[in-house]
């Protein structure tokens, strides 16, 4: 990005300047103080600047086990006033049923549904690290705030099998087939394990997968993961849930950064030919921390951060593209990675019932080329006369991109062409002490109380428009979700770049968002302290009803001194909607949400029970699920977190 645009764009975010894509007061909204910000430009939509009708009564509370109760009559507490000065009203309030509590999502440890093994298995998880004896944890604190850590000097053990003169990688194949009779964890089915280490689900509803092809006998959700075992490996996992993300069923591997290039069913064996790689740290008390992939990048450090669209007007085996951030060397700065996922031939490669990133159900040249970094990136010879093309692009206009946070559905008959409108999160790294983006000492982080940590980054939130996938036009800046100016630990500074949109109406009047944002008390620009809730009525300009005080979900309730004035804050103040468990008691983000019937969701996210895999490498990157009650019923459909038609 030129000097200009990130002055520009940061202006806009600091108010420094009136910028006809923001607005004059930006940020003033966020945390929940009041706003007097004027309305931004245009979202590029059609969507009403007025609130709809039918405001939402206040919902019962649900209380929580596991800790604390929920809080729900608290969700509005934090509403800020509109530029009129009136207070803004909340239209959705979110609570949970009584005895309701949030648990950590399964997934089977076997062969995959679509192919069978010559698509693999489920890739190893902690619960395999687990196995080693030598390998053990210490649970210090049961109860909020939770805390543990561990002592694992066999880091590889799972992943790789170091019995014999030479490493090679474990598989968890159970079967010539995917096992379709017995559920995972019953007698004579997979085995069942805690889906760990897996973090930034994206979880949806697709028209390529409406039947079920595990257990659960209701329509599926797939969920695309990013498995990253620490310093290990990365790559993107596909799985299906048939009983609204409570358990997973594996269905493919796809871009992973350390592949075994020895076994033809992993990515690249065709290019590699002869290469003896099995992505294998030398020991199995080593990682590939400073082990470098095909593709440059080391560690554990591979393509994150998955999101989809679906273009309008096309049919959703040639519409869908998938974008990826790139943890190499130019994280934040390079654009995203993207692929159409669509089936160059009509019968190899692209979306597919069974294979909801790339179908490698054959056997022509370059059929598992999705399945690694490098081979996407440089396709087997013949792949393209095979139909079997990786078409590996780069977005363009995406400022600074972190990931895609959300996807704003068009109308099921919007046609071709139409444009789409998608919130992405922009995160300038070290920007507040560097640059045309330097604050003053005061506008910047101290180390955090607990970690010791501090960070610099700076995080805008962003409104873009599309109609290829590939370019965005129009930015505007998003105004209240977060001010990246504050130090206050009662406000929030960072938003992480997933998020749940939910139109209200299914007209596009009112919108909802669940996001995850955090601020200098965790000292990390990941923004993983907390899951909250605002609404607005342009797309642009958001009034936050759940903030770090009043959270959906936040991690361990922490007490002391405020960066701010040094006075002694409590932070949540209340008690979050959902009580704190262990294994996200220390990091909490990346919410995404799929309706079960119109008054409730099914929320997925992702937790640490530690703050940093160093602390404990046996409790991080957990997904969990918990059933949310939303106060008016919602309309079917909704959400659409990817534009499915």
């Amino acid at each position: 990005m030129t000097t200009n645009k990130l002055a520009a764009a940061f202006a806009c975010a600091l108010s420094l300047t009136l910028l006809p894509a923001c607005t004059k007061n930006y940020y003033t909204n966020a945390g929940g103080s009041s706003s007097s910000s004027s309305s931004s430009s245009s979202s590029g939509g059609s969507s009403s600047g007025s609130s709809s009708s039918g405001s939402s009564s206040s919902s019962s509370s649900g209380s929580s086990s596991g800790g604390s109760s929920s809080s729900s009559s608290s969700s509005s507490s934090s509403g800020s006033s509109s530029s009129s000065g009136a207070a803004a009203v909340q239209v959705l309030k979110t609570t949970i049923d009584t005895g309701v509590v949030a648990a950590q999502a399964t997934i089977n440890q076997g062969t995959a549904i679509g192919e069978g093994a010559l698509n693999g298995a489920t890739p190893s998880a902690l619960f395999n690290l687990a196995a080693d004896p030598k390998n053990t944890q210490t649970v210090t604190s049961n109860t909020n705030p939770f805390l543990s850590t561990g002592s694992v000097p066999d880091t590889a053990f799972g992943f790789c099998d170091y019995s014999g003169a030479v490493p090679k990688r474990v598989s968890y194949v159970t079967g010539a087939k995917f096992n379709a009779t017995t559920a995972a964890g019953a007698a004579g089915g997979d085995p069942s394990v805690a889906m760990a280490p897996y973090y930034f689900p994206l979880v949806y509803n697709t028209t390529l997968t409406t039947k079920g092809n595990a257990f659960g006998g209701q329509a599926p959700i797939i969920g695309l993961f990013d498995w990253r075992p620490k310093d290990i490996d990365e790559a993107l996992v596909a799985a299906e849930s048939d009983d609204n993300g409570k358990t997973w069923y594996f269905m493919q591997t796809v871009l992973e950064l350390n592949p075994d290039y020895t076994n033809p069913i992993s990515g690249g064996f065709g290019f590699a030919g002869t290469s003896t790689n099995t992505g294998c740290p030398a020991a199995v008390t080593g990682t590939n921390a400073s082990t470098a992939s095909l593709n440059g990048s080391g560690a554990d450090n591979g393509w994150g951060h998955a999101a989809i669209i679906q273009l309008p007007g096309v049919a959703a085996g040639t519409g869908q593209f998938l974008y990826m951030l790139d943890r190499g060397a130019n994280i934040d700065v390079a654009p995203l990675w993207v692929i159409n996922l669509a089936s160059p031939t009509g019968t190899n490669g692209g979306a597919s019932n069974k294979f909801p990133i790339w179908n490698s159900n054959n056997t022509a040249a370059g059929a598992n080329d999705i399945k690694s970094i490098y081979s996407a990136l440089h396709n087997t010879t013949g792949a393209d006369t095979a139909g079997n093309t990786v078409a590996v692009k780069q977005t363009v206009g995406l400022l600074n991109p972190d990931g895609i946070m959300a996807v704003f559905p068009t109308a099921p008959t919007a046609a071709a062409g139409t444009a789409v409108t998608v919130m992405y999160v922009q995160k300038i790294l070290n920007g507040d002490k560097t640059g045309t983006t330097a604050m003053p000492a005061s506008q910047q982080c101290n180390k955090a109380p607990f970690s010791g940590k501090n960070n610099d980054d700076i995080s805008i939130v962003h409104l873009v428009d599309t109609v290829d996938g590939i370019n965005f036009t129009n930015d505007r800046v998003v105004n209240g979700l977060n001010d990246p100016t504050t130090v206050d630990y009662n406000k929030t500074r960072w938003v992480a770049p997933r998020g749940t949109l939910i139109d209200i109406n299914g007209d596009g009047g009112v919108w909802g968002l669940y996001f995850s944002a955090g601020n200098c008390l965790d000292g990390d620009s990941d923004a993983f302290h907390y899951i909250g809730y605002a609404e607005s009525t342009d797309k642009v300009n958001w009034t936050v009803f759940n903030d770090i005080n009043n959270p959906i979900a936040s991690i361990n309730t922490i007490t002391t001194k405020n960066q701010l004035d040094g006075a002694t804050v409590t932070i949540p103040a209340h008690p979050p909607v959902v009580a704190t468990e262990a294994w996200f008691a220390q990091r909490l983000y990346a919410p995404t949400a799929t309706q079960i019937d119109p008054t409730h969701l099914s929320l997925t996210f992702a937790g640490y029970g530690v703050q940093s895999p160093n602390t404990n490498l046996l409790n991080y990157r957990q997904i969990g699920n918990v059933v949310l009650t939303v106060s008016k019923a919602l309309p079917a459909g909704v959400p659409n977190n990817i534009n499915a038609h």
